[in-house]
């Protein structure tokens, strides 16, 4: 019997928050008969449109994409194809369900934990996106601040270029901060590995954390419990987010129409020695 196929894409595969989901879905799909061709676009928008077309041009039973696109053109993909959006959700004329964490929420999680444990100054570093499109993290970093009556700055919320590494671009970008003028007594980064370019960042500088400045990251990488210190961290729940991809885009190529649109998945704070 000749091998089934489905594609996927991911920004990058730099990122334990990727890599980890890419293999959950391999190993998912191939637990189901399927071999999944993958694809890193290494942050471009583009590139990531020509390995959809790609992707469609090799007869794919289905793609799952962790998108870094504003939308998806109208002609990009026939309206027949599967696919399921994970992580972040283009604008599209045609209904595609996705799997996502509420990143607002999450987002407004982490600042409400920070503020509560005395921090007022709090950087964000949202993470790239390939079209500069607004992150709904930074909408639940500006919730939180309203909140609990802190004023919202635009001058903290650091983005990245998505050139370099996450740890080279996050701690520039903190050095470039301070060296301004500017201080800050909180942070979140879009990722552990971003998180400890900003502790190197920090004591290049003369500050520690948790002492000086609490941080919290995204992902929970296995990386965050070791590191010193402990690094308290946004769990995503990649294998929960690639199972529901897995079990969506199966039940599409399959022939059914009523799968669900919007799929949440919950992300839990693990708070451990930089927050404290």
């Amino acid at each position: 019997m000749s091998a089934k196929h489905i594609g996927m894409i991911v920004p990058t595969m730099d990122n334990s928050f990727f890599s980890s989901l890419a293999v959950q879905v391999e190993k998912a799909m191939a637990d189901r008969g399927y071999q999944t061709w993958m694809a890193s676009c290494h942050n471009d928008a583009e590139r990531e449109k020509e390995y959809l077309r790609s992707m469609a041009d090799m007869n794919m039973e289905g793609i799952i994409c962790v998108s870094g696109l504003s939308d998806l053109p109208k002609d990009l993909l026939s309206k027949d194809l599967p696919l399921v959006w994970v992580d972040r959700v283009p604008a599209s004329s045609k209904p595609v369900p996705w799997v996502a964490n509420d990143d607002a929420h999450a987002m407004e999680m982490a600042v409400d934990h920070l503020i509560m444990q005395g921090s007022s100054k709090i950087l964000l570093l949202p993470g790239f996106l390939a079209e500069q499109q607004e992150s709904p993290r930074v909408q639940g970093y500006r919730r939180s601040l309203e909140k609990h009556g802190i004023d919202f700055r635009q001058e903290y919320i650091l983005q990245r270029s998505g050139i370099r590494s996450s740890e080279e671009e996050t701690g520039e970008l903190i050095r470039n901060l301070f060296a301004s003028g500017l201080t800050a007594d909180g942070l979140i980064t879009s990722s552990d590995r971003a998180a400890f370019g900003a502790v190197r960042a920090l004591q290049s500088i003369g500050y520690f954390v948790p002492e000086d400045v609490r941080l919290i990251s995204f992902d929970n990488s296995s990386y965050s419990a070791m590191a010193s210190p402990s690094v308290s961290s946004l769990d995503r729940k990649t294998d929960r987010l690639a199972a529901k991809a897995c079990e969506i885009l199966c039940r599409l190529m399959a022939g059914e129409k009523d799968v669900p649109m919007e799929n949440i998945i919950e992300v839990t704070l693990q708070q451990r020695d930089s927050s404290r």
